[in-house]
């Protein structure tokens, strides 16, 4: 199902406007939400980081509300899969458009190689949070990101690894990095201007409900070689294994079949909970 400003049309009639500053400038932001038995996962902390977004990105009269509503339709006619949400400026700076879309599940492989990029157009904590306005809204522009992905496919691996100049790990082009070492889990903070993950934020809230050892820290690409295993995180990534890091090759915590037993424990109390 396709729907532009709540209203539904064709597959063919799915389209952005060549001149809309969406397509042209990269002039928007989106969110994606994992369903799950036609349930979407951690919707109300998607909407809460979309609507910081809007206002990151100076999107105004947006009704969010409507948006929800509109997603929660659509995903309770899927059993999987993800939904899609596009706030995309028109062709007029003033006026935006909202898109929102259906998509099927994708199969990632059991474990991820990543090779380790500097990321020049990255914030990567030189500046405080509260310096730059739109550090950490999920903007459309994921170009220089995905260049990245490509260059790592190029080169044989399966994605890439995101690092400041410093050397410090960001994040990947879309998920997150999280690694362990003697069974305590590492989240990367915050304030290196990486995106806010709804997925990391709900290991922290595991992790919590759990008693498992978890710290919210930062790494440098060198040391991360000596950790004793990786992880990624995103919508579509619950504690995917990652089995190598450019010449460095990892082996599985079992920690991390629990973390991943957890978060089906977790998504399945929050559906249950919001029946």
């Amino acid at each position: 199902m396709y729907l532009i400003n709540g209203v539904e049309v064709s597959k063919e009639e799915f389209n952005i406007p060549v001149e809309n500053l969406a397509i042209w400038r990269g002039d928007g932001i989106f969110e994606a939400i994992a369903i799950h038995k036609g349930y979407l996962f951690g919707i109300d902390k998607h909407m809460e980081r979309f609507a910081q977004s809007a206002e990151k990105m100076f999107f105004n009269n947006i009704n969010f509300q409507e948006i929800k509503d509109n997603l929660i339709s659509i995903a309770s006619n899927y059993d999987d899969g993800y939904m899609r949400v596009i706030i995309g400026r028109g062709s007029d700076k003033d006026k935006s458009d909202v898109y929102i879309f259906y998509q099927e599940l994708i199969n990632f492989p059991e474990s991820f190689t990543l090779q380790s990029h500097l990321a020049h157009w990255h914030a990567g904590g030189d500046f405080d949070l509260n310096e730059v306005k739109n550090i950490g809204s999920k903007s459309i522009s994921y170009a220089m990101n995905l260049n990245q992905t490509r260059l790592a496919e190029k080169n044989g691996y399966t994605d890439s690894l995101l690092l400041n100049k410093d050397g410090i790990v960001l994040e990947g082009p879309t998920f997150c990095v999280s690694w362990i070492i003697d069974n305590k889990i590492y989240v990367p903070d915050l304030e290196l201007g990486i995106l806010d993950s709804i997925t990391r934020r709900s290991l922290i809230e595991i992790a919590n409900e759990k008693d498992l050892d978890l710290e919210i820290s930062r790494i440098h690409i060198n040391d991360i070689y000596n950790v004793d295993t990786v992880f990624a995180l995103s919508t579509a990534k619950h504690a995917i294994f990652v089995s190598k890091i450019d010449d460095q090759v990892y082996t599985q915590s079992p920690l991390l079949e629990r973390i991943r037993h957890s978060f089906t424990e977790f998504i399945e109390k929050e559906r249950q909970l919001n029946k």
